[in-house]
């Protein structure tokens, strides 16, 4: 399999996880977060080479001679790291702040990622963020600050980063037009998710159901979804009779595969 620095650690992962994992705790004892399965669920399939070496702050020659040696052929013309911006926010300036722990989200085996976007759709220009976890949210400053955030983070503890974000302009979303929006990128899916504030997002789990219940459970609440607003479902399959149903009736959506045997789906009009 060929990779670089823009491949995903699920990616790896799926291709032979006990080697991979073996590989890089031995090249950094920071990659042992991932022995945590729901570490490994969150951060995998959002984490590219290049993110993975900055959170793990090892070399990337040294992240891809590793995986080398276990059988990955590397793309040499792509294994720059990829450049960060500066730290830019002033942290002296007083203005509002949110703040919301990560590391008791992932404690109850929750993501935070829905909740931190919904915030950011709530503040106002000047606002700041403050997110505490155990390591630097690398996924999250990329999505913001594509979004006009202002992002710096610090070490405050071996276990304890701080990552601070302000809000320079509208949170403005553009959404790319899909040719197939039953296995939606991550970055697409957290996309059209944040566009919706948190009070307009309706949630769902359907994933202990027995057939048919999945396609009556979804297609009654889709009947009471206003214009505005949007349906999370949690699926453990591609549901293949929904998808002509939502088109008949005039629902936009997109699926994102989180696992072999799970995946998420956003309905909106």
């Amino acid at each position: 399999m060929k990779i670089n620095a823009h491949t995903r650690i699920k990616t790896l992962l799926d291709h032979d996880q006990d080697r991979v994992m073996e590989q890089l705790i031995k090249l950094n004892s920071n990659f042992s977060k991932l022995r945590n399965p729901i570490l490994r669920n969150l951060l995998a399939r959002r984490v590219t080479i290049a993110d993975a070496c900055k959170v793990a702050k090892c070399k990337m020659e040294d992240f891809l001679d590793s995986m080398q040696q276990i059988g990955f052929i590397i793309e040499e013309t792509v294994t720059t790291p990829l450049l960060t911006k500066p730290n830019t926010i002033d942290l002296t300036h007083k203005t509002r702040v949110m703040e919301l722990d990560a590391r008791s989200y992932l404690e109850q085996k929750k993501d935070p990622l829905k909740e931190i976007l919904g915030m950011a759709n709530r503040m106002g220009i000047g606002d700041r963020l403050k997110v505490i976890n155990s390591f630097e949210p690398v996924p999250l400053i990329s999505l913001l600050t594509d979004k006009g955030f202002l992002n710096q983070t610090q070490y405050i503890a071996e276990d304890v980063v701080v990552t601070w974000f302000e809000k320079t302009i509208p949170l403005a979303v553009s959404i790319p037009k899909l040719s197939d929006p039953s296995s939606a990128t991550e970055e697409v899916f957290d996309l059209v998710l944040q566009s919706f504030p948190q009070e307009k997002i309706k949630y769902i789990d359907v994933r202990e159901l027995e057939m048919p219940q999945p396609m009556i459970q979804i297609l009654a609440k889709i009947d009471t979804l206003n214009e505005d607003e949007l349906l999370y479902v949690y699926h453990k399959k591609l549901p293949v009779y929904l998808i002509p149903e939502l088109n008949n009736r005039g629902f936009k959506f997109l699926i994102n595969h989180t696992s072999d045997n799970a995946l998420d789906i956003l309905i909106y009009r």
